[in-house]
């Protein structure tokens, strides 16, 4: 892998300067992932998608805002970029000239600088301010758009959109139809419950799913997660400057009708309930307090030019 300096990523934002060294003293690169077979069948009552090297880039950083404690939506489309790249050949800049994605590994200690340079990009291309605060699906679906900008004036089909789980009964299908082609980002927000049985929003976050399967009509989904928060070493010495190695999260998605309440910012507003229909998330690392939603998801698609 060629090496460059971070000069054409700096400049635009204080994220992507240059940032001191932080793992001289690492392993050369992280262990490989178990041997895996990519799989893409959607045609029957069954379908089962499934991707290979897919990148899991760790969020916590310490030269991103706030350390990188809502940078879930960045990272997480990272994974999904940097598949585009790998796979499709998708090239993706943040500057005209600058250098591609795919010349820095999430994998390699010394390109941890890089990476991290490229989340603290896609965070403000998402609309993160300098000391962090959350990022829609919508508006990580514009930092896309701002890293594909050079690929699309080159010829290159570049699509992406985003599909809400109310009012889509087979969310499960639309997961892994959208996965063919890359990895999928999900949203999902963390309800409490209140004591007349509804939910409130308390949060949200999001991953990168690597893979689905199910049966139609069956209203739950298996998915493999890469969660840019979920770590073996979180929390460890050194786990703000170090990219932890590849961990994969199952859990399953059960479609459920949901009473929702608001949470009204200004004290002389009354709250609302709303009926959804959303995705519950339960795993065996996903036991908490509240109670994971799945409310949406990203996908993205992305062709070479033709001739």
């Amino acid at each position: 892998m060629k090496r460059y300096s971070l000069s054409l990523l700096a400049g635009l934002t204080a994220a992507a300067a240059i940032f001191p060294a932080t793992a001289a003293n690492a392993a050369e690169q992280l262990p490989l992932a178990p041997l895996c077979a990519e799989q893409k069948d959607v045609t029957g009552p069954q379908y089962a998608v499934n991707l290979c090297d897919v990148a899991d880039a760790d969020q916590f950083r310490t030269n991103l805002a706030a350390k990188g404690g809502s940078h879930c939506g960045p990272t997480s489309l990272y994974n999904a970029m940097y598949y585009l790249g790998e796979h499709k050949g998708l090239p993706m800049r943040v500057t005209p000239n600058g250098q591609l994605m795919t010349e820095y590994d999430p994998g390699v200690p010394a390109d941890y600088d890089e990476v991290t340079a490229w989340l603290g990009w896609l965070g403000y291309k998402a609309g993160m301010g300098p000391k962090g605060g959350g990022s829609s699906a919508a508006e990580n679906r514009a930092a896309f758009d701002a890293a594909t900008v050079g690929a699309k004036a080159a010829g290159w089909t570049v699509n992406r959109g985003g599909i809400g789980t109310d009012n889509t009964p087979e969310f499960g299908l639309e997961i892994a139809k959208r996965l063919r082609h890359a990895p999928v980002q999900i949203w999902y927000g963390r309800y409490k419950k209140n004591a007349d049985n509804t939910l409130s929003r308390d949060g949200g976050h999001a991953v990168t799913v690597v893979s689905a399967k199910g049966d139609v009509a069956s209203g739950k989904v298996e998915l493999l997660l890469h969660d840019p928060a979920r770590s073996d070493d979180h929390k460890s010495a050194g786990y703000l400057d170090t990219q932890s190695a590849p961990r994969t999260e199952k859990v399953t998605l059960y479609r459920m009708a949901i009473a929702v309440k608001s949470v009204p910012t200004d004290p002389n507003e009354q709250p609302t309930v709303t009926q959804r229909t959303y995705w519950r998330l339960m795993g065996e690392n996903y036991i908490g307090d509240s109670f994971p939603f799945v409310e949406a998801l990203n996908w993205f698609e992305a062709a070479p030019p033709v001739g």
